[in-house]
Parts: C-alpha cells; structure tokens; sequence
C-alpha cells in the first residue's frame, strides 16, 4: 500500500530549517524515510520556499495554493505545517478532497471549540488526526514515563521551561507530562497566572513573556508548570516527584549523568540514567524522532491502530493551555468535566 502525501507549509530554507523553523522538512524527510510513504506535493505562499523545497524533494510537485495541490493531487496523508491560525481551514480542506490522515504540527488549534470541530469531522470523514507530539518516541521520554511506577506514590509534577511562549515549547512540555502522567489521570481543574507586559507577536499569535500555572488531576497529583525567562534556573525542565524517588529531565545532561534523562528509583542506590545520545530534540539523526512518528502512524493507516499521537491526546494538553489563558484573563480557577 503506497501512501500518496503532500505537505501544506513549506517555510524558507535558511539555517535551522526542519527544527528551529519550516518543520516541513522535518516531514519531508520522516516521510523519504518510511516504507509506503511517497510524497507528491508541497505547497507554500512564497514562490522561493517552493522551488528550495523543491531542490531539496525533487520527487514531488510544488503549488503556491494549497487548495489546488489537494483537488489536483488527492492525497491521502497531508502534513499541515502552516502557522496555526489557517489550520482549520486546511484540515477541512484536506478532508474535503479525501484524505484519511492528517498530521498537524502543535498547537493543532488555538481555541478548544476548534480543536473539537476538527477532531469531529475527521471522524464523521472516517479520517485519522495526528498532532506532531514527536518527542513521546525519544527513549529519554519513555524512561520519564516508565519512571513514574517506580518511584513510590507519585506525588506531583514541576516543569520549568526557561523562556516564554506557551504555544511554541510549552506545548511540548505539557505534553511530555502527560504523557508520563498516562491516559486514565483526568484533568481535575487549573488556576493561572500569565504577565502579558512583554508580548511580541509569533507566527500569527500573541506569545506571553512569562506564566504560571497550577493543575489538578482527579487522583490528586498535582502538575506545576511555569515559563519565562526568569524561572527557577537550577529546576530540570520536567520532574517527577515520588514518595520514594524522582525522575527529572533537562534540557542539557546534568554533571553526574550522560543524557537528560535522571532518576532516583526505588531498588537503586544511585542515581540512573540512560546510555544513549537521544536528548530533547532529537540524536545524532535530526529526524529520529519524526521518523519513529511517522511509522507509527503507517502501521495507523493499514492496521487501524491507535498512535501516541492522536489528536484525543494534544486535546489534553489544548485544555490545559487554554484553560490557563482563561483561568489568567478571568482570574478564576477553571474546572473541567
């Protein structure tokens, strides 16, 4: 089964493409990779994007419209890498001309109302939704999740990310915890605080200077999460706190370890962590961990499978992210059902 796919939002070409910016090619290139996989198209706005991408995938065709790649080319795997506040419009677009997967990359929407309109009418159209949560494949992040059974009563979360911007970074750290916090941990309720003084416009939205929020989960854990560029500056990005043990992860090794990934677990006298070169972003290999996603997502599309990346799970992460700006804005502690 050959899965025929196109990309909307290619990006320029410039350094620290495919991570920094233009994830497209971080997609172009997991797709090149993986067996049943072709890519026909890509599209961006910008004729110079389109013919460096084009340089770059010589195999497929380049469009400046992305509607007219979607009715020409009938797709049935889009990437949708455009900035965030189009994405509804393309995912609709994709699905209109028959698509059965989509990848979205984060955040998949910028209010919950549109989150559930496109989760909705992906089902309705028998169609799969992703959310490029990529990182849930990087074994630093599966020895965090494995970690939280192995450290006694898991008592809460703190996550720490040293600069601003909730819907760039900040989508990738919440959903790290919970990804290790597991499916079956409902969100409870959050209150917040968010310092707008400082904002600069990102990719089509506004991005805070500085937040702090506080999340209940039903079982009584409790996540901490702030962001600025003023944070605890000796806390890891993520721990996991335990009643006998903790799990951390950094954004650089710490002194006594050689990867991000750092524990105390019941059973072991010293501290642990993992002999691999797999960090935050990514290894040696820019792509592992888009690569390990979009294998996941093939064995989705021919089996029928469920993937870690499933739009059910970014929703989770989606309610705490707006649940924080509402929580912020009203000043209330906002409760989920």
């Amino acid at each position: 089964m050959t899965i025929r796919t196109a990309i909307i939002g290619i990006g320029p070409s410039t350094p620290g493409k495919g991570g920094a910016h233009s994830i497209s090619y971080l997609h172009a290139a997991s797709y090149g990779a993986t067996a049943d996989f072709e890519l026909v198209g890509a599209c961006s706005r910008t004729r110079k994007n389109v013919d460096d991408f084009m340089a770059e995938f010589p195999g497929c065709q380049g469009y400046q419209d992305y509607q007219r790649m979607l009715s020409e080319l009938r797709p049935e795997m889009v990437s949708v890498c455009a900035f965030a506040p189009d994405r509804e419009a393309m995912v609709n677009a994709a699905l209109d001309c028959g698509a059965k997967g989509i990848i979205i990359e984060k955040p998949f929407a910028l209010t919950l109302v549109a989150a559930e309109r496109m989760i909705a009418r992906a089902e309705s159209c028998g169609a799969r939704l992703f959310v490029n949560h990529q990182r849930r494949y990087g074994r630093p992040f599966e020895a965090f999740r494995d970690a939280v059974t192995r450290i006694g009563e898991l008592l809460s979360v703190d996550a720490v990310q040293p600069f601003g911007n909730i819907l760039d970074f900040g989508t990738h750290v919440i959903d790290i915890a919970l990804f290790a916090l597991g499916k079956e941990r409902r969100i409870d309720n959050l209150f917040a605080a968010v310092d707008w003084h400082d904002a600069r416009e990102w990719q089509g939205t506004r991005a805070e200077s500085r937040s702090l929020a506080t999340v209940y989960f039903h079982d009584g854990v409790r996540l901490t999460f702030e962001a600025g560029l003023n944070p605890i500056v000796k806390h890891p990005l993520l721990r996991l706190n335990g009643s006998q043990g903790f799990a951390e992860l950094h954004m650089e090794p710490a002194a006594d370890v050689p990867n991000v990934y750092r524990a105390k677990l019941i059973g072991s006298a010293d501290i642990v962590s993992l002999d691999s070169t797999e960090n935050i972003h990514h290894s040696e290999d820019p792509v592992l961990y888009m690569k390990r996603a979009v294998a996941d997502i093939r064995q989705a599309m021919t089996e029928h499978t469920e993937t870690r990346i499933d739009a059910s799970e970014a929703f989770r992460g989606m309610q705490i992210m707006m649940g924080l700006y509402q929580s912020a804005k009203e000043q209330i502690t906002v409760t989920f059902s």
